[in-house]
Parts: C-alpha cells; sequence; structure tokens
C-alpha cells in the first residue's frame, strides 16, 4: 500500500515518471475503468492499483515476474487482473479514440497551416496516419513473418492521429514483414475498419501511394537539384553528354528500359527455377529467417547451370523472374483467405465471382490479370513463401477485439485471488481415488487378463467398502493440512515481524540520502531476511550505502 500511494498520490512529478500521467488523469482513468470498463476491486486489491500495475507494465515493458515482486502479489494474480484490465480498457474505445476533424482555416501551426481549409479547395486534410514495429516474441515456427526489413522481429501497427497527437484509429497484430501500404489495405477494407470522411484526405510518408483520400509526398525532382540545374547548366549538360557517350560506345546496339532487352523464360526453365528455389529453402546454409541470404541469386544461377547445360542466363533475369512469381502467388494467396475466392488444384487458377474480382482489385491492384488465368506454379511456391508470409489473421482494431470479448469468457468480478488464504474443499468420487491398499491390489487381481495366472482355489481379498477407504484418505488429508497450517502459521509470524520494522527502514535509507523508487526496492529487498534487517542497523554510514548500492 505505501507503494501504490507514492505511485499515484505523493506527487505529480514521480506519478508521471512512474505511469506517464499525472495524478488527476489518472483518478479519471480508474473512474472510466470502473464505471464504463465493468472493472470491479477484489478482497484485497482495488482498481488503482489494478490500474496501476497495468499502466506500469505498458510505461516500463516489465515483465510478469518483475510486477509480482514489485506490487506483493502473485505472478497468476497479476497475469489474472492485467487481462481484466485490458478488456476493461478496451470498451473504452468510442471515448479514448477521436472523431477525425478538418483543419481548421484559422490555424496557425506552422506544421498544418498549409492544409487548413480552403473555400475553393474540395479537399480538407484531417489528420496523419504511419506504421510502426513494436518488437514482440513470437513462437520459433512463425518468427520469419515477424522479420522487419530492419532485420528486427517485431509487429507493425498501423497508427492514425489528429495533428494535436490524438489517436484517431489503430490497426495492430500484423506482421513485421508484412509491407506499410498492405496493412493500410487491410485498414479500409475491414467492416469497422478506418473511415476517409467525404472530401478529405489523410496525409502518409512516401511508403504510401497516393490514392483516393491519401495523400503522399511528392515524388519528383527535389528542389536542390533544379538549382543547381539552372546555376550549373553549362558543367551538367557536357558531363551528360560525356557519360551517354561513353555509355553508348560501351552498350553499342543494347537498349535499356521498361519492356526492352527483355527475356522470354520456357515453361522447363521456370520449373527448374522453382526447383531450385525449394532445394534451396531447406538448405540452412542459405536458408533464413526473412528468407534467403544475400548473393542467393548466383547460386541459383550456378544451380540452374547444372541442370540446364545449354542455358545463357544473367543474374537480373533470374531477379526478375523471381519477382514475377512471387508477386502472382502472394496475390493468389491473399485472395484465396477470403471466403468469396477459392482455389481451383485441377485448372490451376482461382476460383470467384467476376463481380466480387472487380471490387477486389480496386484496392488491390497487384491482382490483375488474375481472373481465370492458370498459375501452374503455386502450389509449388507455397513450399517456398507459404511459411514467410505475413498473414495478418491476428489483426484487428479497438471495435472487432471489443467485438471478439464475447468468445472469451472473462468475470470481471472477483471476490478472492490466489494471494488470499482459501478453504480447500474435496470432492471426490470413489471410481477415481488414487490409493496404494489393498484394495487397489485386489482389483488388479480382478482383471481379465489376470484371471487364467490364479489357480482355481485362489480366493480373493474382500475389498473394502466406500466409507472406510474415504475415511482412510480423509484422515491422510486432514494430516496433511495440519502440518501445513503449522509451517504457515510459521510463515506469518516470521514476516509479520519483518513487515513491523519496514517503517524504520525507510526512515534510515531517507537520512542516507535514498528515495523514491531506490527507497522501496532497497527496503524491499532488505526485509525479506531479518538478518538484513538486523545487519543493516549494525553499519557505518559508509557501509549502509555500499550495502544498498549493491540491492538496487
Amino acid at each position: 500500500m505505501q507503494w501504490i500511494f507514492s505511485l499515484t498520490k505523493e506527487s505529480d512529478a514521480f506519478c508521471i515518471s512512474e505511469l506517464r500521467m499525472d495524478r488527476r488523469t489518472f483518478g479519471i482513468l480508474c473512474d472510466m475503468v470502473r464505471d464504463i470498463g465493468g472493472l470491479k476491486d477484489t478482497r484485497n486489491a482495488s482498481v488503482d492499483e489494478i490500474v496501476a500495475f497495468f499502466i506500469y507494465v505498458l510505461a516500463h515493458h516489465k515483465k510478469n515476474r518483475t510486477i509480482s515482486l514489485l506490487f506483493h502479489r502473485s505472478q497468476e494474480t497479476v497475469s489474472r487482473q492485467f487481462n481484466l484490465c485490458l478488456h476493461a480498457i478496451l470498451k473504452l474505445h468510442h471515448i479514448l479514440l477521436k472523431t477525425p476533424e478538418p483543419i481548421p482555416e484559422n490555424c496557425e501551426d506552422d506544421r498544418w497551416k498549409p492544409f487548413k481549409v480552403i473555400t475553393y479547395d474540395k479537399y480538407l486534410v484531417t489528420c496523419a496516419l504511419d506504421g510502426t514495429f513494436i518488437p514482440v516474441t513470437p513462437p520459433k515456427e512463425e518468427k520469419q513473418r515477424y522479420r522487419t526489413r530492419k532485420g528486427g522481429i517485431a509487429t507493425n501497427v498501423l497508427g492514425v492521429c489528429s495533428p494535436n497527437m490524438q489517436f484517431i484509429y489503430v490497426l495492430l497484430g500484423w506482421e513485421g514483414s508484412a509491407h506499410d501500404g498492405r496493412v493500410l489495405r487491410d485498414a479500409i477494407s475491414r467492416p469497422t475498419g478506418l473511415k476517409v470522411p467525404q472530401g478529405c484526405y489523410y496525409l502518409v510518408d512516401a511508403g504510401y501511394c497516393n490514392s483516393s483520400g491519401f495523400l503522399a509526398p511528392y515524388r519528383g525532382h527535389r528542389i536542390l537539384y533544379n538549382s543547381v540545374n539552372c546555376l550549373m547548366l553549362l558543367d551538367v549538360i557536357m558531363m551528360k553528354s560525356g557519360a551517354m557517350d561513353a555509355h553508348n560506345q560501351e552498350t553499342n546496339d543494347v537498349e535499356y528500359g521498361r519492356g526492352k532487352n527483355k527475356r522470354f523464360w520456357t515453361e522447363e526453365e521456370t520449373w527448374v527455377l522453382i526447383r531450385c528455389l525449394q532445394d534451396m529453402t531447406i538448405d540452412f546454409l542459405w536458408k533464413t529467417d526473412g528468407g534467403f541470404k544475400n548473393n542467393y541469386m548466383n547460386e541459383i544461377k550456378r544451380l540452374m547451370v547444372q541442370k540446364l547445360p545449354q542455358l545463357i542466363i544473367e543474374v537480373k533475369h533470374i531477379d526478375s523472374r523471381i519477382k514475377f512469381l512471387k508477386g502472382r502467388y502472394h496475390a493468389i494467396n491473399e485472395m484465396c483467405k477470403q471466403s468469396r475466392c477459392s482455389w481451383n488444384d485441377v485448372e490451376k487458377k482461382i476460383a470467384c465471382e467476376f463481380t466480387w474480382y472487380t471490387e477486389w482489385i480496386k484496392i488491390h491492384k497487384d491482382a490483375k490479370g488474375l481472373y481465370n488465368v492458370s498459375f501452374p506454379y503455386f502450389t509449388d511456391l507455397d513450399v517456398v513463401y507459404g511459411k514467410d508470409r505475413a498473414t495478418g489473421d491476428l489483426a484487428e482494431d479497438p471495435l472487432a477485439a471489443e467485438q471478439n470479448l464475447g468468445n472469451v469468457d472473462v468475470t470481471l468480478t472477483m471476490t478472492d485471488e490466489s494471494d488470499s488464504n482459501t478453504k480447500i474443499e474435496f470432492l471426490s468420487i470413489m471410481e477415481s481415488l488414487p490409493s496404494n491398499s489393498s484394495s487397489s491390489r485386489a482389483a488388479k487381481k480382478k482383471c481379465p487378463h489376470q484371471v487364467h495366472k490364479a489357480s482355481k482355489k485362489t480366493k480373493f481379498a474382500p475389498v473394502k467398502n466406500a466409507e472406510n477407504e474415504y475415511k482412510e484418505f480423509n484422515d491422510e488429508i486432514r494430516g496433511f493440512m495440519k502440518s501445513l497450517d503449522v509451517h504457515l502459521g510459521t510463515m506469518s509470524t516470521w514476516m509479520q515481524g519483518t513487515t513491523s520494522r519496514m517503517p524504520q527502514v525507510l526512515e534510515l535509507l531517507e537520512k542516507h540520502g535514498f528515495s523514491g523508487r531506490d527507497k522501496y526496492k532497497a527496503s524491499k529487498a532488505i526485509c525479506q531476511d531479518p538478518l538484513n534487517v538486523d545487519m543493516l542497523f549494525s553499519l557505518d554510514s559508509t557501509e549502509v550505502r555500499e550495502y544498498v548500492l549493491t540491492l538496487i
């Protein structure tokens, strides 16, 4: 209780430092969680304490065992109450998430006033969105999907914020390997997902594309380039002219550009490429969590030449073909996850209605040209890319999370917890009672497969009746509970003697300059053993500081 008081009542500075909010905000949050979220006090823990360690976990990324030691609660209690508080918080999404509003015409913020409302402009800026990576620890078999382009293991979270940094929409759960644009497509395609007000648009970064309702930065020539081009026009022209002459001499008649110098692949060459990819998938020298190691294209070229000695090919052609196959596979795989589309393994193409496909490609541009077109490599490519592909099966926004609470059996009103003394009641059924008595041995002799081993004159021992056996079992349990009660009494006496000296320890630590979290952490470690308390009061000032510093 002293720790809870220092967190939520002592000062705004300490409350902001530990819980990332002041005391007034914390009180309002507790009232909302209690009145709207439905979180109730338990016999030994108040709503304030439950919300405090919930916020503490989020603010400092602490593990269950750390919170258990810090708040003097069992790990089971911390885990259970954390989930109950989380479910209560999710019910506040309609209050905590803000409604998007356009930038007003009288906006004075230098970052936003260029996007203010203009009467002759039909588009209005409301807010901005972006994705962020949050580190996670997924199961080993799913780690490949969470590998980000930066090499970390994380989940990709989409956040939409207003100009005053208030969240409007959040979508979390996508694997880190998913591109930001793919996460955004999922958000706007959900029935309860992100909605762009009519006539408005959101600001996005260069990771997204310009589209209806979303405004990305201009990707043309940079201003700096134009200045240099104007001031040094002659030098630039001469450099470009010289470079073009040298380039033409080296390349002779080779033409570059989209569709030029293109290589046409045969069916046999494509299948050999896929077989090489499958071989490298099971080769630990080349396979990694995020795909393949660097320079794997040269290895594929070497394998293909071994299987097709007459083959003449370059790495850039292999790279281009792999991108084509991979793009087609992922586009089909994404469609087949929908309820109105499936894979026809006989004809090797998707099976869906044309009207549904037309609506689908309006958002998923990479799926164009796949309707009623055979793609015989899909099932073979599933061996290569199936496990590494982000699925988004766990992704959900706050509204979907609240709706999913109905599928989880959670009781918010808890009157007992594992920290308190509880009465143990035994409801036993005689058929399931474990016993090493003669009755169990007699029962074994009655087994059909053992009857032929006994002689005809063998007389089986009589089986004890149910009352006598239950009485013996009950006596054993009573003896065990009696000895347990003695041990618990001893532990309780020891703990009372230790905690009764807590104020003295806190006062001594304050005298030596310890305060805040360090003071409570040291006092907790010292009071765990009476010998530590006695030793603390026997040390001088210098020794006390050295001893406490070793504990914290």
